[in-house]
């Protein structure tokens, strides 16, 4: 399967929230309710692929890992 990852402007969206999320662990559970709802309601009339949602889950994982990783250093 190919996963399509920061194929859109919401893509930003999802990688700041999970920068913020860094900082607001709360932000994370929002997320990942609002996607499953999002992906359960688009997948019934077939407009999300299984795809864009993981890739979705990815872009928030990878600006959460990113926000971590700077603020370790930091």
């Amino acid at each position: 399967m190919k996963v399509e990852v920061f194929d859109d402007y919401q893509s930003i969206g999802h990688f700041l929230l999970g920068v913020s999320s860094v900082f607001i662990p709360q932000i994370f559970y929002i997320f990942l309710a609002y996607e499953l709802i999002e992906f359960c309601l688009k997948k019934g009339k077939k407009r999300e692929k299984t795809r864009n949602f993981i890739g979705d889950l990815l872009e928030f994982f990878m600006g959460s890992g990113i926000g971590g990783l700077v603020v370790g250093i930091v």
